[in-house]
């Protein structure tokens, strides 16, 4: 501004310049604005639903320990799957329902839950533990050779973790 002869000039310039650029300035002005309360909205959206996930999943837990509670802690755990199947919660819920299953008696609910786990489960442990469960059940089922594809297709073949899996299917084998 030092090439302007007169205040009265720079005040012109400067009116000059908002009038060419003011609308531009508001309007990135807005825009972060609203993508930071967008953004604020939706971590704490995340966090809330979050927050109950957890709090249903302790709820869920402490329910499936009470024998009594069986029919209620089955209808926590689907209510679980259903509000929050893209938590951390939703796999280890499965597969205490597939557990909650196999104590009453139902094998094939049990391997629904399992195979829900195997399908939707982020954690590839979590998975992993899903199909070997499932390997299990097929082997009670006295499938063993549908058994061993499992854990071959799921790679646990080859970790001392499930060797033992391995071993009682080679048995069933023969």
């Amino acid at each position: 501004m030092e090439g302007y002869t007169s205040e009265q000039e720079q005040v012109e310039a400067i009116r000059r310049w908002w009038t060419a650029h003011g609308k531009s300035i508001l309007l990135g002005l807005a825009i972060g604005v609203a993508g930071l309360g967008g953004y604020r909205y939706w971590d704490e959206s995340r966090n809330r639903l979050a927050e109950s996930a957890s709090i249903n999943y302790e709820k869920f837990l402490g329910l499936s320990a009470d024998k009594k509670g069986a029919e209620e802690s089955r209808k926590l755990g689907q209510s679980i799957l259903e509000n929050y199947p893209n938590t951390t919660y939703a796999p280890l819920t499965a597969l205490l329902l597939a557990r909650l299953e196999m104590d009453h008696d139902q094998p094939e609910a049990a391997r629904k839950q399992l195979q829900w786990v195997v399908e939707h489960a982020r954690d590839k442990e979590i998975a992993g533990v899903a199909r070997a469960r499932l390997a299990q059940l097929t082997l009670a089922e006295g499938k063993a050779d549908a058994a061993l594809k499992l854990i071959e297709q799921a790679g646990l073949t080859g970790t001392d973790r499930y060797a033992e899996l391995r071993a009682d299917i080679l048995v069933a084998l023969g």
